[in-house]
């Protein structure tokens, strides 16, 4: 009986290393391209919130007096842009609505008109093909 030594690397060893590698490295390519896509848009929102912050202290630091409730058939998304006026790729609606006019208040005569106003501030943006959008609200009262 004679045994051939099995010395050496066949074409069939090769072709299943490179199948293998090529799979490995396509799954971490997909991985990394995801990674990726997440971080983008968890940037996008994060960018968004604070617009929604900065536009929130900006209504607090005004006049309780000059905050105007909004006309709901006008108020419309307007561009934000940044200190040097360009375009962000962000746009905002602010809606100021005194506490008492609000729909679940409607029926509550305790809550007196002028004393508290609610500010919704809404940011919208776009990811990829669809729109995102952040609300942030708070309420503004009238200091004596």
């Amino acid at each position: 009986m004679c045994m051939k030594s099995e010395k050496g690397i066949t074409t069939i060893d090769i072709t299943v290393a490179i199948i293998l590698i090529t799979l490995f490295v396509a799954i971490i390519a997909t991985l990394m391209y995801q990674i990726n896509a997440n971080s983008a848009s968890t940037r996008r929102r994060s960018e968004a919130t604070n617009y929604a912050i900065n536009e929130i202290e900006k209504i607090k630091a005004e006049n309780f007096d000059e905050l105007v409730d909004t006309d709901e058939a006008n108020n419309q998304f307007e561009n934000v842009t940044d200190e040097l006026n360009h375009a962000t790729g962000y746009a905002k609606k602010i809606t100021i609505t005194d506490y008492a006019n609000l729909p679940q208040n409607a029926d509550d005569d305790t809550i007196l008109e002028g004393l508290v106003k609610q500010v919704t501030v809404e940011i919208a943006y776009q990811d990829g093909d669809t729109t995102q959008t952040v609300d942030l609200t708070t309420v503004v009262t009238k200091s004596d």
